[in-house]
């Protein structure tokens, strides 16, 4: 080798290193995101299905039907929250004395939804002893009761920690972005009806004096009895970066767009709705990190940006069979 072919293999190495690595992330982030997608769709066919054939009444609405406590309303015939989904049950303290000695048999009393989503649930470094749900790790600012699961050593006590979801509606041109917080499990309804649980079509009838929105002059919806369920699933990734895309050119459709990288600046989130729980951000680097729940990574030459995010929505839906 002579002087003017030192170094070469060094040099070819770093330029095909970056598509190596590019294949690797990909395949290894979007294998994770497939895993993830499966998951909630099989929890969302379980909530929907176990919707259909609970044994209540007619007229209530979805939301009423998955928060009511029997021993304190007695319209409430059945405790789904214990049932099907208890939000408090998203995060899970493993030294819990009613967790550490048989997590399994814990989590084998949880709701069927809770159970079904234990396959993505994570762990962080900052917290160890935190298992949870994906997105923003809250506090609870509505001081509700712990988990509802009675394992073979009883129930846990409250973390005093809920998970938020954040999708993400928009950006700035300095990436800033502008957020609303969604639940993990929820009704299908129309957007500008999120927020009005009347006008959801799990009840067999439109109850006009019942819609927290105004009534209508006509019910909104030409099939009713529906168990119409989406469960949200927030995947960041820990190996790719977010960009914003580049606008096309008259030479270039698809420009490069190496240089508009999203910088993890929480300070300028915007919020379209109210957060389920209090913000709470030890510093931490990591793909769900941030007070936001939006990550933090640290790439390209130490700049803090964005992970790459999908917010994944699976959805099953099922004609109610049993009534009261």
């Amino acid at each position: 080798m002579n002087r003017t072919e030192r170094g070469a293999a060094l040099v070819e190495f770093a330029l095909v290193s970056v598509v190596i690595y590019l294949i690797l992330a990909g395949t290894v982030e979007f294998g994770r995101m497939m895993f993830a997608a499966n998951a909630v769709q099989e929890a969302a066919r379980v909530a929907a299905r176990e919707l259909a054939v609970a044994p209540i009444r007619a007229n209530v609405t979805f939301d009423y039907a998955l928060s009511c406590d029997p021993a304190a309303d007695p319209n409430c015939l059945l405790d789904l929250k214990r049932r099907i989904f208890d939000p408090a049950c998203l995060v899970v303290d493993l030294d819990d004395p009613a967790v550490a000695s048989d997590p399994d048999g814990f989590f084998a009393a949880m709701p069927v939804v809770n159970k079904a989503l234990r396959a993505v649930m994570i762990s962080e470094p900052a917290r160890p002893n935190i298992l949870r749900y994906p997105g923003a790790l809250l506090t609870d600012g509505g001081g509700g009761g712990g988990c509802s699961a009675a394992g073979p050593n009883g129930s846990a006590a409250p973390t005093g920690l809920t998970v938020g979801i954040p999708l993400v509606e928009s950006r700035d041109a300095a990436g800033g972005e502008t957020i609303r917080w969604v639940p993990v499990l929820q009704e299908i309804r129309a957007a500008a009806d999120s927020d009005c649980p009347a006008r959801g079509a799990f009840s067999l009838i439109y109850l006009t004096a019942e819609d927290d929105c105004g009534p209508l002059g006509a019910d909104p919806l030409t099939d009713r009895g529906l168990a119409a369920v989406r469960v949200n699933y927030p995947f960041q990734a820990a190996m790719l970066s977010a960009f914003r895309p580049a606008p096309p050119t008259e030479t270039d459709p698809v420009p490069r767009n190496i240089s508009n990288f999203i910088v993890a600046d929480d300070g300028s989130v915007q919020q379209t709705n109210a957060a389920p729980g209090g913000p709470l951000d030890d510093g931490s680097i990591g793909p769900y990190a941030g007070p936001f729940g939006l990550g933090r990574q640290l790439a390209l030459a130490g700049r803090t940006v964005r992970p790459f995010r999908r917010l994944v929505s699976a959805q099953a839906i099922f004609r109610r069979e049993v009534f009261e």
